[in-house]
């Protein structure tokens, strides 16, 4: 066990930070510190709840331009630094290579808030001068064309534009080397590399996955450019996040300018942006590159865009999406999966007012001549203290289901049991949903003057496709198999500092800023909710909850409580029991679903 000298509480033995204060139990927390700044700090913002305490705002980018000359291969522990500002530093965490390219984990060593740069990588990722969260970035690192050196005004653009569009990572920088280019984006959270663990996807998911990358090059070709790399190397720029589902491009490096007065160029450019968009669907479909492989191993019904884009039929992107829209439906299963579900919510040992809120409800609706199971799922966690914890989630509640009841979306969801074009409509409507709530929160908050806000995660199950949303960190896992997967990413800065590899995930639990949520409802206006897509499995299980449970019991006891239990009712009582016996600090509501 290991003494917090600050308080005096017994610790874990190898644990950072103390259970009880949140004091650093490492042997640099010895080091003197500006303590004055941060209880200024803390007492600024103390009329805000701790999860919705105003974040600081990302430190400016930078565009570069300038071709620099060559840069010593970065591995874990160097540091990437901007040639034109040596202030605007890079500590690589951790490097993943591929075949043509590699990826870095990295943390900007200059602080968000106060714009101090900082010596080292911190152990707790956080500034030395003023306690803020650091920024985790993302790096990919690739190499440089020839003669084909980025000007310095379309890397001001091409840093605009990456923020407007949710299939492209939002760019930090663009470093020239003459050898290599360093693209800089803001860290995704959970993400992998779409060439790792090369797999066939169904013609379904294939078409899915090239739509929403289509989407983002449609959206960049609106604004006078083109994505110019075609092949592997084009394929490494694209990473996947939230399980499978989503693939963004994290690098516009290899972007050009459209040049409308010269005919020739114009087409090669469009040529390139359909290629590229051909290639990742036989990708996607095959496992293989399409200039190495046959275009005779693509399923027959992806077989006709392809041909149609080598072949230069498609004016543009734009076209090539419209053609994805006709391919036929995929035929519905013989028998669609029944859920069965259980739910539980409890205040907790520490506070006399519950402020999370549950609803489940399920129907039978006709589609095809036979009734489909629907169910809907939602945990909301509010918080703002003084009933405003209370009345957000409740408004949540209400605002979500009674959107999801009346919207005239739900009678045609026949057509949305599959992920076919690039509008994925049980996302939509949930994602409404979840901003109409939004809405009324933040318009109640101005009108009151009050803070409150909530958490949320909702699960929409049409036959055997569950849809998932979620904003903050309440949380959706699926077990499946043995294995319990956490589909939602968490919108906290401490989520970030692990997603980066700067701290362990079993540091999360007794981190200081462990509350703190950079995205959540009441807030903004304009609030992005994250959207997942699973195609269930009998035996698989659902599993929604608010961070009173997650944080209180591990994954590994979750899933043994569930394993264990005999019905979906009796695993949500249990987890309720154990968060309340590991401490009960917060406000527990769980929701277990049970395919049958």
């Amino acid at each position: 066990m290991i003494t917090c000298l600050k308080c005096g509480a017994q610790n874990r033995r190898g644990a950072k930070f103390c259970s009880s204060c949140g004091a650093d139990l490492s042997p640099l927390s010895a080091t003197p510190s500006n303590k004055s700044k941060k209880v200024k700090r803390q007492a600024k913002d103390a009329k805000l709840p701790a999860k919705t305490r105003p974040l600081p705002s990302t430190a400016p980018t930078q565009p570069l331009s300038q071709t620099i000359g060559r840069l010593p291969p970065l591995q874990p522990g160097s540091t990437l630094t901007h040639p034109q500002n040596s202030h605007r530093r890079y500590s690589i965490v951790a490097a993943h290579e591929l075949a043509r390219s590699t990826y870095y984990d990295a943390l900007d060593l200059t602080c968000p808030s106060c714009g101090s740069p900082q010596p080292h990588t911190p152990a707790d990722g956080l500034c030395q001068q003023c306690r803020t969260t650091l920024q985790p970035v993302l790096i990919h690192e690739r190499r440089a064309r020839p003669n084909k050196h980025l000007s310095e005004t379309d890397i001001e653009q091409l840093i605009r534009l990456s923020a407007g569009h949710p299939n492209i990572l939002p760019h930090r920088a663009i470093v020239q080397y003459q050898e290599s280019v360093y693209t800089v984006v803001e860290h995704p959270g959970r993400w992998g590399v779409l060439v790792r663990g090369q797999r066939q996807r169904s013609p379904d998911e294939a078409l899915a996955g090239a739509a929403q990358v289509g989407q983002a090059l449609a959206y960049l070709h609106g604004r006078d450019f083109a994505h110019l790399e075609v092949g592997g190397a084009s394929i490494e720029s694209l990473i996947i996040t939230g399980g499978e589902r989503s693939i963004r491009l994290a690098d516009l490096s290899t972007c050009a300018r459209l040049q409308p007065g010269a005919g020739d160029v114009l087409r090669a450019q469009i040529n390139s942006n359909v290629a590229f968009l051909a290639s990742l669907l036989f990708y996607l479909a095959t496992g293989e590159e399409l200039q190495r492989a046959g275009i005779e191993l693509v399923p027959a019904p992806l077989r006709i865009f392809i041909e149609r884009a080598m072949q230069g039929q498609y004016a543009s992107v734009q076209d090539m999406l419209t053609d994805f829209a006709l391919m036929p439906s995929a035929p519905p299963p013989a028998r669609p999966l029944k859920p069965s579900h259980g739910q539980a919510t409890h205040p907790g040992q520490k506070h006399p007012r519950n402020e999370d809120a549950v609803v489940t409800f399920t129907f039978d609706k006709e589609q095809d001549g036979r009734a489909v199971p629907v169910g809907f799922y939602l945990v909301a966690d509010g918080m703002g203290g003084h009933d405003a914890g209370d009345v957000a989630s409740r408004t949540v509640n209400k605002i979500v289901t009674d959107w999801i009841i009346k919207t005239k979306v739900l009678p045609d969801l026949q057509k949305t049991t599959r992920k076919l074009t690039t509008e994925d409509v049980p996302g939509e409507l949930l994602a409404q949903a979840i901003q109409q709530a939004n809405g009324a929160l933040v318009s109640r908050a101005q009108a009151e003057g009050s803070d409150l806000g909530s958490t949320v995660t909702a699960a929409l199950i049409i036959g055997s496709v569950a849809t998932i949303a979620s904003t903050g960190d309440s949380r959706t896992y699926l077990l499946r198999e043995g294995r319990l997967e956490q589909i939602t990413q968490d919108h906290s800065l401490v989520a970030r500092l692990v997603d980066a590899g700067v701290i362990g995930p079993e540091d999360v639990r007794s981190h200081p800023q462990r509350n703190q949520i950079y995205r959540c409802l009441g807030h903004d206006a304009d609030v992005e909710v994250d959207t997942f897509t699973r195609q269930l499995r009998a035996g698989d299980v659902l599993l929604l909850c608010s961070d009173g449970l997650w944080e209180m019991v591990l994954d590994d006891e979750i899933q043994r409580i569930i394993e264990s239990a005999r019905s979906p009712q009796k695993a949500c009582d249990a987890l309720i029991e154990a968060a309340n016996r590991a401490g009960g600090e917060d406000n527990i509501g769980v929701i277990m679903v049970e395919m049958e």
